[in-house]
């Protein structure tokens, strides 16, 4: 049996697995990710709905229709504060 050596370990290649490994290795760490699929067919990537952005606040899209949407597209189990965050980054 073969045993790598690594600083971090990230598990999962979606957003926050290949965010996260960007934030370590531009530390000088270095960086391994493992994952069960081809990056690219990721969860993230493969999702059929996308990733939606607030492009056109005055046509009537807003930061809080964004973070409802994607709450209840995740059946309400999505932590709130994250979501919050990351429909005001993305």
């Amino acid at each position: 049996m073969e045993i790598l050596k690594t600083d971090v370990l990230i598990i999962g290649s979606g957003l926050a697995g290949l965010r996260a490994a960007i934030e370590a290795a531009s530390r000088g760490v270095e960086v391994s990710v493992l994952t069960k699929v081809h990056a690219m067919r990721s969860h993230s990537v493969a999702y059929a709905g996308g990733t939606a952005a607030v492009l056109y606040p005055e046509e009537g899209d807003s930061f809080d229709l964004h973070a409802f949407d994607t709450v209840k597209g995740s059946d309400y189990l999505a932590d709130q504060d994250v979501v919050e965050m990351f429909v005001r980054l993305a």
